[in-house]
């Protein structure tokens, strides 16, 4: 695992061993960010960010700000290791950086703040959570977070190309597009505005 792309191209990503982890792949994440174009000024959420592979892509790309939002304390060590090895190729010159330890859940609670600023959300829940946990169709059915993003953001969410995910009307999120990669998807998803519906 490795960023692919921009000021940090290259450099390697650390990662626990097993099975707790699914990063993204790379061509899926060539494809996404090349559909994303430029990122420069933008805020970027990384949701889900297990050892914050779609985050510091971002952040080599020239994103404004980035925040990683992870529920996992082991992986937001490595998180920060890998941010910190990002951060040196890039000569620290790069956006503002956030590390929060808290479930995807909560993000509307813990990320009060910054109500309306993010411009795009990338999304890669676990694809088959166990009973009562927060996934894919969870975060789309959640009124307070779809209410928490600013109206023009972008969220873009990775999930088993055979998972039913509850889009617009069940939901505010209207689907734009959708890009299979053998068994993972990409969807690219715009919230609907009330007044819209």
């Amino acid at each position: 695992m490795r960023i692919i792309g921009g000021r940090a191209g290259g450099i390697r990503l650390s990662a626990p061993k097993g099975d707790s982890l699914r990063p993204s792949e790379g061509r899926v994440k060539e494809a996404l960010f090349a559909a994303l174009g430029d990122l420069h000024g933008l805020q970027v959420l990384d949701l889900f960010a297990g050892v914050g592979s779609l985050g510091l892509e971002a952040l080599s790309r020239g994103a404004a700000k980035v925040v990683f939002l992870e529920k996992l304390p082991r992986h937001v060590q490595y998180i920060a290791g890998n941010l910190a090895n990002v951060s040196k190729a890039m000569n620290g010159e790069h956006g503002e950086t956030e590390i929060i330890c808290a479930d995807a859940a909560d993000c509307s609670t813990r990320l009060t703040a910054q109500a309306g600023c993010f411009d795009i959300i990338l999304a890669d829940p676990p694809y088959d959570p166990p009973p009562g946990e927060f996934g894919g169709k969870e975060l789309l059915m959640q009124a307070e977070f779809a209410s928490w993003c600013k109206a023009d953001c972008r969220l873009i969410l990775e999930h088993d190309k055979h998972s039913v995910l509850p889009y617009y009307p069940a939901s505010s999120w209207q689907l734009q597009k959708e890009k299979h990669y053998g068994r993972r998807s990409l969807c690219f998803l715009q919230k609907m505005e009330p007044n819209k519906r």
